[in-house]
C-alpha cells in the first residue's frame, strides 16, 4: 500500500513539473523623438528633461523608469507586465500626449506577457524596426 502511494506521488510531483519553468519578457518599448525635420530631440539638446507617468486610477499617476540609450532613444523599462490595457502620458515642456499599451499573456508554454499593441493620442507615430519614431514640434 505504502509503495502504491509513493509511486503515486512521484509520478503527480512528475505531472506537475512537466510545464516548462520559464518567463518570457515583454519586447522593449523604445521611443525615439524628433521634429518634423526628423532631428533627434534629444541629440540636438531641445528636448532635456522629459519624463513617462503611469495612470494607477483614481487620477493618479507614477513615475516610468526611463533609460537613455547612446542613439538617444529612450527605453521604458517594466512596461506591459500585465494583461490588459494600461494608459501613460508623456511630458516635456511645451509636449504632452497620452498613449496606451494593450498586452495579454504569452501563448507559449512559458509563463509571462506580450505586448500586442501601442496606441498614440494627440502625436504622429511611427512603429520603426524596433522603436516609435515620435514627431513633437
Amino acid at each position: 500500500m505504502i509503495k502504491k502511494f509513493l509511486l503515486w506521488l512521484c509520478f503527480s510531483f512528475f505531472v506537475i513539473s512537466c510545464k516548462k519553468d520559464c518567463y518570457t519578457t515583454p519586447e522593449k518599448v523604445v521611443f525615439e523623438f524628433v521634429n518634423s525635420a526628423g532631428e533627434n530631440l534629444i541629440e540636438n539638446g531641445s528636448m532635456t528633461t522629459y519624463s513617462i507617468m503611469r495612470k494607477t486610477g483614481q487620477g493618479g499617476y507614477t513615475s516610468v523608469e526611463l533609460t537613455k540609450t547612446e542613439d538617444y532613444k529612450v527605453i521604458l523599462k517594466k512596461v506591459g507586465l500585465y494583461n490588459g490595457i494600461q494608459e501613460y502620458r508623456f511630458t516635456s515642456a511645451p509636449n504632452i500626449f497620452f498613449f496606451s499599451i494593450r498586452s495579454s499573456d504569452v501563448t507559449t508554454d512559458c509563463d509571462g506577457y506580450q505586448i500586442d499593441e501601442i496606441n498614440f493620442d494627440s502625436v504622429v507615430a511611427t512603429k520603426e524596426n524596433g522603436y516609435y519614431r515620435i514627431v513633437l514640434d
